[in-house]
């Protein structure tokens, strides 16, 4: 019985990594989101800064220019940290489909024990009617 209780931890405890693995890739998922909105939004605004046709005054032109290359460098940034937090939901998916393979075995191994005790509490009950039998 004592090695059905630590395959049935070592279960558990896998398990319970998966379900962190799987929160920290949810959290990942929704800060790329976040930051891929942040990335459509900071586009918009740069092609908004830019007025065609429309007069401006030298002063309203290095503004724009100022803020526009200010969103630039934002939006580069932004483009860096969705490039690392991809790269990390990558690596999560893998680790979450290590630990899918580790419970799996686990569970092999502990149906192959619970069978392999079955067959030979039968063996044993089988070997008792017979010397019963003789006697």
């Amino acid at each position: 019985m004592a090695k059905y209780k630590v395959f049935d931890l070592i279960y558990r405890q896998g398990k319970n990594r998966k379900l962190k693995t799987q929160f920290e890739l949810n959290n990942t998922n929704e800060s790329i989101d976040k930051i891929r909105k942040l990335e459509t939004d900071l586009t918009f605004n740069i092609e908004e800064t830019v007025e065609r046709g429309v007069e401006q005054s030298g002063h309203g032109i290095k503004v724009n220019s100022k803020l526009r290359e200010k969103m630039i460098n934002q939006k580069e940034v932004v483009e860096n940290r969705i490039e690392f937090l991809t790269t990390e939901q990558v690596h999560l998916q893998k680790i979450v489909a290590q630990h899918d393979f580790k419970n799996k075995k686990v569970l092999e191994k502990l149906n192959e024990l619970k069978l392999s005790d079955q067959k030979s509490q039968e063996l044993k009950r089988f070997n008792r009617d017979i010397l019963m039998q003789k006697k």
